[in-house]
């Protein structure tokens, strides 16, 4: 099974890392191996592809990383959190999915990015656990 590729389009690359953790964290996706920095190029491609219509703001910052979640759900999760970042839900089995992914290995890792532990409250007792 193909894992969802998100598209992180934003000012710099903590704030990608944010974004990220905040997908980890709050929208209880799991990263799939190293998030990847891509060209400006592609990524208003893939923009371009996905959302039907050219980007209106140009970014410095450009990112791509694999998650566990369908797409749906990724959608849905992002709509809840609000993320510092721009983000595009790519689904499998499109174009821009196949081409990132044949792409994948010439991308630069994002340098800094460690998952956060996640943080579960325990009903009973309103405790956190590590």
């Amino acid at each position: 099974m193909l894992n969802t590729i998100v598209l992180l389009r934003t000012d710099n690359f903590q704030k990608a890392m944010v974004a990220l953790a905040d997908l980890v964290r709050y929208g209880g996706a799991q990263i799939r191996g190293d998030p990847k920095i891509i060209p400006p190029a592609l990524s208003d491609w893939a923009f371009e592809k996905i959302v039907g219509e050219k980007p209106k703001r140009k970014y410095n910052a450009h990112v791509v990383a694999q998650i566990d979640l369908p797409p749906a759900k990724a959608i849905g999760r992002l709509r809840e959190i609000h993320p510092p970042a721009h983000i595009i839900v790519i689904p499998p089995n499109t174009k821009v999915h196949k081409e990132l992914l044949r792409l994948w290995g010439t991308f630069e890792k994002l340098k800094g990015f460690h998952p956060p532990k996640k943080i579960r409250r325990t009903e009973a007792e309103g405790e956190m656990e590590i």
